[in-house]
């Protein structure tokens, strides 16, 4: 039987939860039969069943006899009760002869636990199966549960000579309009967007997600010495919720913010992860961009280069110096193609030379 193919099968299903599920995993399941497909399911949201549930039950609803079968599934089951009971006791309930995982899950409640329940119960278990593809597919849930922090990404369009604005910070448009669209498949991803008060108060951006189906990630705002107040700003107008952390008392709060007051990003940054956001896209500007730069909270960049040259400009590593070459900061790419005339580059942070 062709493992890869049917894992394979069991990852398009998972990214069917992408936008949806934040911040548990995206989690695909197939199940197999007489080497045939019987059924599919997908972790659908938050608080939802778990693909294995689904496909379980899909199957059943169109009287399929599962007994015996095969089941391929990107993520260990669970193994404990938490928004749902345990997937693998539902498993060797229905008689599965073997299960395939691609990864075991790395949440201290499941990592092996699961793949022991259905091995004590007799079916045959192998994990390991398209295993970096699976990792790379849940790197904001792995990053969430190991490092017990938001999983990181800069996102910015820069010029062939380096630059995110004019000196007088004009950058409308620096990328094109599919490159912009393009944005907004990020903005479904993570389930926060993150700018600095310079960048709200000279943009006034809506930061939604304006694709089909997508949702609006959380707004969160770094304004230490609370500029926005008394501004009708887009984004009070809103759907979603906005976090604005600033060292100022506001007075007069809009509605849908919540205010916080802290300026320094080590405790901004466990905050969000204590209020379950696993991911933010920093979308801000160079101080911003800088900051998350220096301080080593980047697991990711998303750089739109556009076929412009302006000659001078503001670098969106203006604040950042580093003196010698060694100590330079190391990305690996990842991923580049052509959107329009804009050259799209996905680079993640790495060790290597």
């Amino acid at each position: 039987m062709n493992h890869e193919y049917f894992m394979k099968l069991a990852i398009k299903e998972a990214k069917k939860g992408i936008g949806k599920v934040n911040p548990n995993p995206l989690v695909g399941a197939i199940i197999v039969k007489n080497g045939k497909v019987v059924s599919k399911g997908h972790h659908e949201y938050y608080g939802g069943r778990h693909a294995e549930i689904v496909a379980i039950e899909n199957a059943k609803r169109k009287n399929i006899d599962i007994k015996g079968a095969t089941m391929y599934v990107t993520l260990e089951p669970c193994s404990h009760y938490g928004k749902t009971p345990p997937c693998a006791n539902r498993i060797v309930k229905e008689g599965f002869k073997k299960v395939y995982i691609g990864i075991l899950d790395p949440n201290p409640l499941v990592n092996g636990k699961g793949k022991k329940i259905l091995e004590d119960a007799g079916i045959i278990v192998k994990h390991g199966i398209l295993e970096a593809e699976i990792k790379e597919l849940n790197e904001v849930f792995i990053t969430y549960i190991t490092q017990k922090r938001p999983f990181i990404a800069l996102k910015f369009a820069m010029t062939l000579d380096g630059f995110i604005a004019t000196n007088n910070f004009d950058s409308k448009w620096i990328s094109n309009s599919k490159a912009r669209e393009f944005v907004h498949k990020l903005r479904n991803y993570y389930s926060a967007i993150l700018i600095g008060a310079n960048t709200l108060i000279t943009d006034n951006p809506q930061l939604t997600c304006r694709i089909k189906k997508g949702r609006n990630p959380i707004r969160v705002i770094l304004d230490k010495d609370g500029v926005f107040e008394g501004k009708a700003l887009k984004i009070f107008e809103e759907d979603g919720k906005n976090m604005i952390f600033t060292e100022k008392k506001i007075k007069n709060i809009p509605q849908n913010v919540e205010i916080i007051n802290t300026s320094d990003i080590f405790e901004i940054i466990n905050i969000l992860y204590n209020k379950g956001i696993d991911s933010i896209l920093v979308e801000g500007g160079a101080n911003i961009l800088s900051l998350f730069l220096k301080n080593n909270f980047v697991d990711k960049l998303h750089i739109f280069y556009s076929p412009k040259i302006i000659g001078n400009g503001l670098s969106p590593f203006n604040t950042l110096e580093i003196l010698e070459i060694k100590n330079a900061i190391k990305f690996c790419p990842i991923k580049n193609k052509k959107i329009g005339d804009n050259i799209y580059w996905e680079l993640k942070t790495c060790l290597q030379e």
